[in-house]
This record gives structure tokens, sequence and C-alpha cells, in this order.
């Protein structure tokens, strides 16, 4: 990842940091009492990316808020391989991350939400919840033990062009 200011060109060492392509909408949704676990649309992860991350945003404004919320999951034939996570609406959006730090077997799933038991109260009573849904996909896995070592090595590494220098720190 390079980093260009108007004064000097330098590179960001940032293992951990998520390399992610653009946001692709995967669809939007209403959601009535009769929804339980409901597809919202196909996604693809790019080759080598073992993460998700989905950004929702409520479209419907703050109706139902703090309660609203749904387990988010992405299914390939496999099962749910990247796990699943809590999601809620918020109407600037809020991005949520799945992934369990290896690669899926399959790279072709869908993203899917289910809305929990106690929002289909508010649903029942006239409160619609409209929720939009985008994705990317990305790295964050280090892949083994070495590579550990080489993200602390590389937090103290400044590579711009007067030369690499190191600092040494010595814990107890």
């Amino acid at each position: 990842m390079e980093l260009v200011t108007p004064s000097r060109r330098m590179t960001v060492i940032d293992p951990v940091a998520p390399y992610y392509q653009d946001w692709r909408l995967v669809g939007e949704k209403t959601f009535t009492p009769d929804d339980l676990e409901t597809v919202i649309g196909s996604f693809s992860m790019g080759e080598n990316h073992d993460t998700i991350w989905v950004r929702v945003t409520q479209l419907n404004g703050q109706v139902n808020s703090p309660w609203a919320y749904g387990i988010l999951s992405w299914k390939t034939s496999n099962g749910y391989e990247l796990g699943s996570t809590k999601a809620y609406g918020e109407t600037d959006s809020e991005v949520f991350r799945l992934g369990i730090g290896r690669p899926p077997y399959e790279r072709n799933g869908s993203i899917t939400f289910d809305p929990r038991g106690f929002n289909l109260g508010w649903l029942r009573a006239g409160y619609p919840w409209s929720l939009r849904f985008q994705a990317a996909s990305g790295t964050t896995s280090g892949g083994g033990g070495g590579q550990r070592a080489g993200a602390v090595i590389n937090s103290f590494v400044d590579t711009s062009d007067s030369g690499l220098s190191l600092v040494r720190v010595n814990f107890p």
C-alpha cells in the first residue's frame, strides 16, 4: 500500500490492514414478520481473500433502534464458512466483518440475514425495517506463526527514501 503526499512517497507496511476492493451492492430488503433467514444476494470473494466486510445501512430512519438486530452470514455450499455475527441497522451505516482467519473452501456464496424474534414484534406493530447491504472482500489473516513476528518487526521499520532504520525495543 502506498501513501502519496505532495512532499514524499512512502510505503505503509501494515499486515493487518483490510486490503479490500470497492463496495458492491448486494441487495436491499424491507423485512416483514414472516421473514426468517433471508438471502439478500449473491457475493463472490476475490482470489485468496479470507474476509468479507458487510456495510449495513438502515434506510427508513431510527424507528426500532437500538433493539433491531439480526444474524448476518455468508453461506456457501459448505455452510457458513466465515461464521456469523450480530448486526444492527444504523442510518449512518455500520460495517461488520465476517471471517475466521483462514480462506473458505468456496469463493461463491450468498449474504444472508436473519432478523431475530424480538424484532418481529416491532415489525408486526407496523414498524418496517428496510436495510441496504453492501460488501467487499479482502485479506486480514497473516498465514502462520512466522508472519506474526514480521507484523511486530514491520511496525518498527521506516522505509522512506532516507534509508532503513530499525528501533530496538526490549520488553520485560
